[in-house]
């Protein structure tokens, strides 16, 4: 008999098929702090996604401030939602554009 865990599993695995076409793509504003960028990668890493791009400035302004662009190909929108709810719980982020494109 299937256990919770064992659906848990199995629904991470559904989510990471490379059957979905979404494309996720996260503007993200925060802190200009030294791990920022760690902070906001850690997200697409734990749900076992590798980013298709990452570019991070902190040149505008005073420094203060940092963006990062991040997006994900080929992830399923379930956690694509995941990661975005993510970011936006990060100390530190100030704001969170999120745009899917596909499935």
């Amino acid at each position: 008999m299937p256990t919770e865990q064992s659906h848990a599993v199995a629904d991470q695995a559904a989510e990471q098929q490379p059957t979905e076409n979404t494309k996720a793509l996260f503007y993200v504003v925060g802190d200009a702090d030294p791990a920022m960028l760690a902070r906001v990668i850690e997200p697409v890493a734990k749900l076992g996604y590798v980013p298709t791009r990452v570019y991070a400035s902190s040149e505008d302004g005073d420094g203060s401030v940092m963006t990062v662009d991040l997006r994900v190909n080929h992830v399923a929108q379930v956690a694509a939602e995941r990661m975005e709810n993510a970011l936006r719980r990060i100390v530190g982020v100030h704001q969170v554009i999120a745009v899917y494109e596909g499935s």
